[in-house]
């Protein structure tokens, strides 16, 4: 495993589980998939996740009740989505305080409500209590009918990457909320990818959701696969327009949309070279528009074309910013600016640590 535990995060995790036993019904290891699999028989598998939203209600990042609710089942049902899992429901805890209203409440469930029948599924229970700040926690359950269910692992060097749609919108809308402080670009409201399982589910080598944004997603791959990533040439076209014209005008780089650790909860994939006609072929047919990203590559590094140039990006340090800055939103794209100054004035002084 290439060097995962450069990663603060994943060394954290690593470290918080390493006196658990691992299930022997169970078919990832850690790290490997968004979803935990357990093999059930031959032909059936649970996945199983679990997130919280407890730090984007403290930070503000998430503050209308409806939004809380959507993102609670949204974001489990997108790690269902990226092992190819059909959802069978959700479980939800609420920690809610006393002065918290009940139009409030109201809000928060009719989220809950719209998201669910959004993604086909349903609530299957929970648990509440009362407490001083709203948390909410969902564990999503989903059926894997597929003999090598789609984990982060599997890609090779000159497989096709893709996603499932345009990038850079939750950062935009975390920029919005978190340094600008503005409504400007307000319109965030992710939708998991659960209708593309069955194509991305047939053809895929790896998959990984976008929670954390592009550059985190590619990087975890890269690390879990030992290969790396070339992104194509007219990257610009990848990002969502919306969200290109909202960073413009507060001349913040447009590649920073891909730096950004909020994302917005596309499925980040790869495909076989020989496989990607009819991949394409048979997305078209179902309605399905997949964004061409870029291609798999044998060096084991991130490369975008950036200032008229191919420049291997330091993922490290965009990934481990986050835990260094403390929370320091302001530091946070402080360091992100001086590093593009780097990247725009000196490129050849770049460099990528794993």
């Amino acid at each position: 495993m290439y060097q995962l535990n450069s990663i603060l995060e994943n060394k954290a995790i690593n470290k918080l589980i390493e006196s658990f036993e691992r299930s022997p019904m169970q078919l990832n290891k850690p790290h490997e998939s968004d979803a935990e699999i357990i093999r059930l028989n031959d032909n059936t598998k649970l996945a199983i996740t679990t997130d919280s939203i407890s730090e984007e209600i403290s930070t503000g990042l998430y503050d209308d009740p409806y939004l809380i609710g959507w993102m609670i089942v949204t974001v489990n049902m997108s790690d269902l989505a990226a092992v190819g899992a059909s959802p069978i429901g959700i479980l939800i805890s609420e920690i809610i305080p006393k002065n918290f209203g009940d139009e409030k409440v109201k809000e928060l469930q009719r989220g809950i409500s719209d998201a669910c029948r959004a993604y086909n599924t349903f609530v299957l229970g929970g648990d509440t209590n009362e407490g001083e700040k709203l948390v909410l926690t969902g564990t999503a359950i989903g059926i894997i009918n597929k003999e090598n269910p789609l984990t982060r692992i599997g890609c090779k060097t000159d497989d096709i990457l893709f996603s499932s749609g345009k990038l850079g919108g939750g950062n935009a809308y975390a920029i919005s909320k978190l340094i600008s402080q503005t409504n400007s670009f307000s319109n965030y409201q992710p939708l998991a990818r659960t209708n593309y399982n069955n194509g991305i589910n047939k053809y895929a080598s790896c998959c990984m959701d976008t929670s954390d944004g592009f550059i985190s997603t590619v990087d975890q791959l890269m690390r879990l696969n030992n290969v790396g990533f070339e992104i194509c040439s007219d990257w610009l076209n990848v990002i969502d327009d919306t969200a290109v014209k909202y960073v413009k005008n507060l001349s913040i780089p447009a590649w920073l949309l891909l730096a950004g650790q909020h994302g917005e909860f596309e499925l980040i994939f790869t495909v076989p070279q020989d496989l990607k006609d009819s991949f394409l072929k048979e997305s078209l047919q179902s309605g399905f528009e997949p964004v061409e990203l870029g291609k798999v590559i044998p060096e084991k590094e991130l490369k975008i074309n950036i200032y008229g140039e191919m420049i291997p990006i330091n993922t490290t340090l965009i990934r481990n910013l986050p835990t260094e800055a403390k929370g320091d939103i302001k530091h946070y794209l402080k360091v992100l600016l001086e590093y593009d100054f780097q990247l725009k004035n000196e490129p050849c002084l770049n460099f990528t640590s794993h």
